[in-house]
């Protein structure tokens, strides 16, 4: 164990201090502001991710082994559900795809919809609050 903060907080303290000092410092340049701008919001999506990822994708998992009639048995790394969790998603669009499920089939729209927003919940966490 490190005695140091977390990554996510790091990469919090960067964010930061790109905002505070860094973007004030480029604001005569367009491109530097913007590659700025674009810095702080990749910061925030891989602090959102370190933070929030693996629960949610054992969230999706677990989804969607209940909807494919899976085991819901969660394998042992991040990589490993990763993987699971393209291959059910494969899986799923497939059945999508055979079965001409349509949004009117209200158990696969929310399935998909529940994914989507957990999605966007790591990479734009204001998505949908307004």
């Amino acid at each position: 164990m490190q005695d140091r903060p977390e990554a996510s907080a790091l990469l919090d303290a960067i964010a930061d201090f790109l905002m505070k000092e860094i973007l004030p410092a480029v604001k005569n340049s367009d491109a530097l502001a913007y590659k700025t701008l674009v810095s702080w919001n990749m910061l925030g999506v891989v602090s959102r991710e370190i933070k929030d990822a693996e629960g949610l994708l054992n969230s999706e998992l677990e989804r969607l082994a209940k909807y494919l009639g899976e085991p819901n048995a969660l394998p042992p790394t991040a990589k490993q559900k990763a993987a699971l969790a393209a291959e059910l998603n494969a899986r799923l669009a497939e059945k999508i795809r055979t079965q001409k499920l349509t949004p009117a089939d209200s158990e696969v729209l929310s399935l998909v919809k529940q994914g989507l927003l957990e999605k966007l919940q790591i990479a734009n966490p204001r998505f949908g609050t307004d």
